[in-house]
C-alpha cells in the first residue's frame, strides 16, 4: 500500500491548501459566524467550478476521474482553517451512496447536479444521541404504489441546505434496511436547524407521513447495508484526515506560543517540564498519523476499510481531544475562549470526534473486527 501521495495529489493538496488560506480563512470563519452566517455560498460554488463535488464519481454523470483519496485531502486542508464545505455530506456521503447503491436510471437522475454542484446531498441516518446506525426507528411502510415514510433524524450534516435527502429506513414488515433518496422539499419533510457549540451546520429533519415512489427506493436488505457502510468508512476516514489536520494545527500552534510567552523572565517552552508535555503530544500525533495515512491510501483499493477506518478514527479522534484539551491548558484560560483561534479549533475537534462514532465506539468495533470481543 502506497502512503506517499502521489504528484496528482499533491497538486490537489496544494491547491486546496491555497485555497482555503486565501478564500475561506479563519479570519473569514469568524465574519460568517459574527454575521449569523455557517457558511460562504459564493465560495461553495467556487468549489464546485473546481471539481471538488465531483471526485471520484463515473464520467458519465460528470464525475471527476480522481482517486477516492482526494476527497480527503481536500477536506484536511479545510480543516486547517475551519472552512465549511459541502463536500462531506454531498459528495462522500450522499453521491457515494447513490453511486454505491443506486440503478442507472437513478443515478442519470441524480448524480449530474450533484458533481455539478447543483445541489447539494445529505444523509439522514442517526436518531440517537450517540452514533449507532443498526439502531433505526423510522419505518417504510408499503403502500400500493409505493411507500409511506415516517421517523427523526437528529444532526444531519449540511441538513437544512439539502436540496435531496438520502434516508435510512426499516421495513415495516420485514424489518430490512431501506435507503430512499427524496427531494427534500417533499411533503412532509421537515427540517431545523441546530445550535450547536461549532459552526459545523447540522439540522433536525422529521420525515411524517412521506410518500415515495418505487423510483426513491436505491436499495434493500443486504445490499443497502453493504452500501451503506461502505460510504460510512470512507467519511469515518475523511473525518480522521480532518482531525489529524487540525492536530497538527493545534501542535503547531501552541509550539510557537510557548517560544514567545514569558513567565519568571524565561520563555516558558524553556521550562522542561512544558517540553516533556509537548514531546508527548508530538509522539502521539505521529502515531496517529501512520493510522490516517493507511486509512486514506486504502481508500484508492479494493481493500474492506473497517478496520484502518475504525484506527484512524478511534485514534485521530483521541489525539485530537488530547492536543486541544494540551493547547487550551499551555494558553491558559484564554485558550478555551472564542478570542484565541485554538478555542475555535477545541470546538471543531468535539464535533468531529462525536461524528460517525467516537473513539470509544471506534475502539468496540475495533475490537470487534480483531475478534477481541464477541
Amino acid at each position: 500500500m502506497r502512503f506517499v501521495l502521489n504528484e496528482d495529489q499533491n497538486m490537489l493538496r496544494e491547491s486546496a491548501a491555497d485555497f482555503f488560506a486565501g478564500r475561506l480563512p479563519l479570519a473569514h470563519q469568524r465574519k460568517l459566524k459574527a454575521q449569523g452566517l455557517t457558511h460562504d455560498a459564493d465560495a461553495w460554488r467556487e468549489m464546485a467550478e473546481l471539481g471538488w463535488n465531483a471526485i471520484a464519481l463515473p464520467e458519465a454523470v460528470g464525475g471527476v476521474p480522481f482517486d477516492r483519496s482526494g476527497v480527503a485531502l481536500v477536506l484536511a486542508e479545510a480543516a486547517r482553517t475551519l472552512a465549511a464545505t459541502p463536500l462531506f455530506a454531498s459528495n462522500l456521503l450522499a453521491a457515494g451512496l447513490i453511486e454505491a447503491a443506486g440503478s442507472d436510471a437513478q443515478k442519470r437522475d441524480w448524480l449530474p447536479a450533484l458533481a455539478a454542484g447543483d445541489k447539494l446531498g445529505a444523509l439522514a441516518l442517526d436518531e440517537r444521541a450517540r452514533h449507532d446506525p443498526t439502531r433505526i426507528a423510522t419505518r417504510a411502510t408499503r403502500e400500493a404504489d409505493g411507500w409511506r415514510i415516517n421517523g427523526a433524524k437528529c444532526a444531519v450534516v449540511d441538513g437544512e441546505f439539502a436540496d435531496l435527502l438520502l434516508v435510512v429506513a426499516r421495513d415495516a414488515d420485514t424489518q430490512d434496511t431501506l435507503l430512499f433518496v427524496l427531494d427534500a422539499h417533499t411533503a412532509g419533510v421537515s427540517c431545523q436547524p441546530l445550535s450547536q457549540i461549532d459552526a459545523q451546520p447540522m439540522a433536525r429533519v422529521r420525515l411524517d407521513g412521506v410518500k415515495a415512489d418505487e423510483a426513491a427506493l436505491l436499495a434493500r436488505g443486504a445490499a443497502a447495508d453493504a452500501a451503506l457502510n461502505t460510504v460510512l468508512e470512507r467519511a469515518r476516514i475523511a473525518l480522521a484526515a480532518q482531525l489529524q489536520a487540525i492536530s497538527r494545527v493545534l501542535f503547531d500552534t501552541t509550539l510557537a506560543y510557548l517560544k514567545q510567552r514569558e513567565q519568571y523572565g524565561r520563555k516558558i517552552g524553556a521550562f522542561q517540564a512544558l517540553q516533556h508535555r509537548m514531546a508527548r503530544l508530538f509522539t502521539r500525533i505521529e502515531l496517529a498519523e501512520s493510522c490516517v495515512q493507511a486509512a486514506v491510501a486504502a481508500l484508492d483499493t479494493d481493500a474492506d476499510l473497517a478496520l484502518p477506518a475504525a484506527l484512524a478514527k478511534g485514534m485521530a479522534g483521541e489525539t485530537a481531544l488530547a492536543v486541544a484539551d494540551e493547547a487550551v491548558q499551555l494558553h491558559g484560560g484564554i485558550g478555551v475562549t472564542d478570542e484565541l483561534d485554538v478555542g475555535l479549533f477545541l470546538k471543531r475537534v468535539q464535533v468531529l470526534e462525536a461524528l460517525l462514532g467516537d473513539s470509544v465506539y471506534q475502539r468496540a468495533r475495533y475490537a470487534r473486527l480483531i475478534g477481541v470481543v464477541a
